[in-house]
């Protein structure tokens, strides 16, 4: 199970890095992107290794110094995060999001979910489309734990995941030729395929869509050669159990600390 964590959160961090600058510190890796300074998964700090206090203050002080262009101090945790590291981030008032329940597949998924028709995302349309779901899936508030995210922050985040293609490849579910849903999937160069940002309109949900993504992708993955297929739960919602009904099961928590500095 160890080895299996670490598969799933060097993929992660693979993900996390692409279209965006990464800087190799000492005792933590520095993601940045000064175009988009308030998007979080653009600007932070992963692969925490610091455990003294020495360590520890070393890895703030290249946060500043690299992430000087950005209100925000974020930081990426993961079961290899010591927890040295993590207490002091709660003493100096970070502020935990909800956890994230990584699951991983086991054998086949158990449903395929209803015939959908997948659209990729490629052309400028179809990144319009998408920039319209995800600022429907931000007002609404769920993936983001109720986090007020602006339609600049989502414009942001759209472009980043544009940045990342097509290493990681968004896709559209159509229905009556119109987007009613969208998912990612990547496949890391350590074998993991990695299944992301899943979101259905509300007035499309129960309707198998969700679940035909996933197994889609899960095809893709495997067509990829991938070994691990694996996905992300919030723990504080519904589809957790959707995940695990179709075959997914926990391997570890990642957690997101974030900090408002002042300037």
């Amino acid at each position: 199970m160890a080895d299996l964590a670490r598969i799933i959160a060097e993929a992660y961090r693979w993900q996390r890095r692409l279209g965006n600058a990464h800087i190799a510190a000492k005792h933590c890796h520095i993601v940045a992107n000064p175009s988009h300074p308030d998007v979080w998964d653009s600007n932070h700090a992963d692969e925490v290794t610091a455990q003294t206090e020495a360590e520890i203050d070393g890895v703030f002080e290249a946060l500043d110094e690299h992430l000087a262009h950005t209100r925000w101090r974020v930081v990426h945790a993961d079961s290899f995060t010591p927890d040295a590291f993590l207490a002091r981030l709660a003493l100096d008032n970070f502020d935990e999001r909800p956890v994230t329940i990584q699951m991983a597949l086991h054998g086949e998924v158990t449903d395929r979910g209803a015939p959908i028709t997948l659209h990729p995302v490629a052309s400028d349309a179809d990144w319009n489309n998408l920039l319209k779901l995800v600022l429907i899936d931000h007002a609404e508030g769920r993936r983001t734990s109720g986090l007020a995210v602006s339609p600049e922050v989502s414009a942001g985040m759209v472009a980043g995941y544009r940045a990342k293609s097509p290493a990681y490849q968004f896709y559209l579910a159509m229905k009556d030729s119109e987007p009613v849903a969208y998912g990612a999937h990547a496949a890391a160069p350590n074998g993991a395929g990695m299944i992301e940002d899943l979101f259905t309109l509300q007035s499309a949900r129960r309707q198998g869509i969700a679940t035909a993504l996933i197994a889609a992708f899960t095809d893709r993955l495997r067509a990829k050669g991938c070994h691990t297929i694996f996905l992300g739960a919030l723990s504080t919602e519904q589809p957790k159990h959707l995940y695990a009904r179709l075959g997914f099961r926990p391997v570890m928590l990642s957690r997101t600390w974030v900090r408002e500095n002042c300037r």
